[in-house]
This record gives structure tokens, sequence and C-alpha cells, in this order.
């Protein structure tokens, strides 16, 4: 990898807490759909870092629904602090305030403004990121560094 590739990964783990073992797997995450980058090591990106994405998104659930679990919060309840924490617009505010937007990779006709959606789906492919590369704690743990703290 050169030096901007690993000032970037060096970038996004200075903000999220975590040191990655194999810092492939959050080159992935940062690459949105339509990024020049095509492959990773041997593995070819499809759709960027969709992939990531969607299991970071469910391990985001899992540690909302395992806050919840421990509480005595109605059902109701649980779909209001997923939709707090893990929506959309919550995910693009938090990808923008702790700066993992300066770390995205996109299509270069973008000129460097980063979608909401891509923003998002970023942060979850974070998320996917370092579950995959640690556990299910270390997730936690990064979650309560971003802010994305069911509550």
């Amino acid at each position: 990898m050169e030096n901007t590739y690993m000032d970037k990964i060096r970038g996004v783990e200075e903000i999220i807490g975590y040191q990655f073992s194999d810092p492939w797997t959050i080159w992935e995450a940062l690459q949105a759909a339509g990024s020049p980058v095509q492959t990773i090591g041997n593995r070819r990106l499809v759709g960027g870092n969709r992939r990531l994405a969607v299991l970071g998104d469910r391990v985001l659930d899992l540690a909302i629904a395992e806050a919840w679990h421990e509480g005595m919060e109605a059902r109701v309840r649980f779909d209001q602090i997923r939709q707090a924490v893990g929506g959309n617009l919550n995910l693009d505010r938090i990808g923008r305030v702790t700066g993992l937007v300066a770390f995205v990779n996109q299509n270069p006709s973008t000129l460097g403004v980063v979608s909401p959606v891509t923003m998002s789906a970023t942060v979850e492919a974070v998320l996917g990121a370092v579950y995959l590369d640690s556990d299910m704690n270390t997730v936690k743990r990064v979650m309560n560094t971003l802010g994305l703290v069911p509550t």
C-alpha cells in the first residue's frame, strides 16, 4: 500500500480508536460505490463497500438489540432506538462530525461531495470491518467512541 492509503487508514483508526490487524479490511470499508479502487489484495470489489455496509448494518442492529434486551423497555422503544442510533440521518451525521467523511474514496465525478447515503453506508461499512477484524465487544467500543450509543 502506498503512503496515501496508509495515511487514510491511520486517520480512520485514530478516529474510531481501533487499529486493524488487516488494514485491507478498513481500506475496503472506505471505498464508496464507483470508487476507482476495484481490487484489494486478491479480492475484487463489487459495489465498493456495500457488502461491508450490509454486515455493519446487521452488527449495529445486534448491538442495539443487545442493549435493548438488557433493559425493560417495550418493543416499540427498540424500534425508536434503532432508528435514532442506526438510521441513515444519524449515521450520516456521525460520519461528518467525527471526520470520517474526509477518508471516503468515491467516484471522482462526485467532485469530493459525499452524499448522505454514501456517508451512512461508509459508517456501516466501518463497523462491519471492525467486526470482521475483531469481535462484537470491539464493535461496541468503536460505536461508543463514535457516539453511536443506544440510550
